[in-house]
């Protein structure tokens, strides 16, 4: 595969995958490969086995979507034939969990006004090529202050 071609191809699959996580955790499953690894911020990471896996996480109701996202600075590079690393700035934002949301109202009629979650961050994954597709094997967040 071409490199020009590679960069699309990884960047779209990226794409796919914020888009995936804007619908359900669960909808992102199809798109990793049973051996990925994922870090994350204040030290959570996840694999197979880790306790939660990274399955028990994606699948969970606790899972909250990411409502936009946009990917900036994003670089592609070819490791060999069947894989790519890609890294990224992403900007996102969620809605905040119910418990985080501001009480409002009068005392005879009460509101939770539910809030949004910020996120920047640098982003990487590692893709590989098995069973005639791409999947991603890898990813690691690093928040931006």
């Amino acid at each position: 595969m071409a490199t020009h071609d590679l960069r699309y191809t990884i960047h779209d699959l990226e794409l796919a995958t914020w888009r995936a996580l804007s619908h359900s955790g669960s909808a992102m499953i199809p798109f990793i490969t049973d051996d990925c690894i994922m870090q994350f911020p204040l030290g959570m990471k996840l694999t197979a086995d880790s306790e939660p896996s990274t399955l028990e996480i994606l699948r969970s109701p606790a899972f909250v979507p990411w409502k936009s996202f946009e990917l900036d600075k994003v670089d592609v590079l070819a490791m060999g034939r069947d894989g790519a690393v890609i890294s990224y700035l992403a900007r996102a934002s969620r809605a905040s969990a119910p418990s985080g949301g501001v009480v409002e109202g009068d005392g005879e009629e009460v509101v939770v006004v539910e809030g949004e979650v910020g996120f920047e961050a640098l982003c990487c994954s590692v893709w590989r090529f098995e069973a005639e597709r791409w999947k991603m094997c890898f990813h690691q967040q690093t928040m931006v202050e």
